[in-house]
């Protein structure tokens, strides 16, 4: 069943009962199996961790289009990850140092952190990282929140090839597709000029040879049994963009298999726009289920 809830009333209340002060930040990185993983800690409460999409960062995915600020002023403490291969976090150039270690990342960091469980909120990427800690890890989850993420079923041989592709292209310094993708659904279609800005400010902030290595990594993160997803018992969420051409399916397909799962329809928004109204959804989603 589709969820769909008033806008604004969950950031309404949330801001009327903000607590008076914020534990100060901490930015820092920690040892992961010999990878320097950058995060950010800032806030007070149940610890809430927050995973960005691929090519992106916790600054940029996360924190620009407010989710981390919504949920600090809801009472939550929040902790943001650079995914390996991204921001300041450390950039392999080998496809075996992606894929589920991304995902022991964030195991390793709720050990360093002295966490034993915490809700865990993914976009994109990072919603392919929150489902296999679900199938692999639930005993340090609260909760699962997907952003613009899906399950891709038991035989993913459409999104193996579309991210082979994609480290093949990007050995080239060209996301054109990535781009192309992302952006499918939005009322005016980029023109060539904007792809190709777009392109050239993507390899001008990352490093192209690892994002090709951590396409290639991702294809582990893409099994994940339908019996793994049966038998959870921890509160899911998928909320994606009804237009969201790729991702919308992927999270559609996770009804009758994820029990007790929402879903939520984001009106009008595409991938690249759907973490922002995204937020208000995953803020009520944690108070329903106490905090997470």
């Amino acid at each position: 069943m589709t969820v769909r809830q008033p806008r604004g009333l969950v950031i309404l209340v949330a801001l009327l009962l903000a607590p008076a002060s914020y534990a100060q930040p901490t930015s820092a990185h920690f040892d992961s199996n010999g990878v320097g993983i950058h995060y950010v800690d800032s806030g007070r409460g149940v610890p809430v961790v927050l995973l960005h999409g691929f090519t992106g960062t916790y600054a940029r995915h996360i924190e620009m289009p407010g989710l981390s600020t919504a949920l600090q002023t809801a009472g939550y403490r929040v902790i943001g990850i650079d995914c390996r291969g991204h921001g300041d976090s450390g950039k392999p150039h080998d496809a075996a140092q992606y894929g589920l270690e991304m995902v022991r990342d964030v195991v390793r960091l709720l050990d360093h952190l002295g966490i034993d469980r915490a809700p865990v909120v993914g976009y994109s990427m990072g919603g392919a990282i929150a489902l296999q800690l679900l199938v692999r890890y639930p005993e340090r989850l609260r909760t699962v929140s997907l952003i613009g993420s899906g399950w891709e079923g038991e035989n993913p041989q459409q999104i193996r090839s579309e991210v082979l592709a994609l480290s093949e292209a990007f050995s080239k310094r060209d996301a054109t597709a990535l781009i192309r993708g992302v952006s499918a659904g939005g009322q005016t279609a980029l023109s060539d000029q904007q792809v190709a800005a777009a392109n050239a400010a993507l390899f001008a902030r990352n490093d192209g040879d690892a994002l090709a290595a951590a396409a290639k990594g991702l294809i582990p993160l893409f099994d994940v049994p339908t019996q793994a997803l049966r038998s959870t018992k921890i509160p899911v969420i998928a909320i994606t963009g009804e237009r969201d051409l790729r991702n919308l399916p992927s999270a559609k397909r996770m009804s009758g298999v994820v029990p007790s799962l929402e879903l939520v329809e984001l009106p009008g928004a595409t991938h690249a726009t759907s973490v922002k109204p995204s937020t208000e959804h995953v803020v009520a989603f944690l108070a329903k289920h106490g905090g997470g």
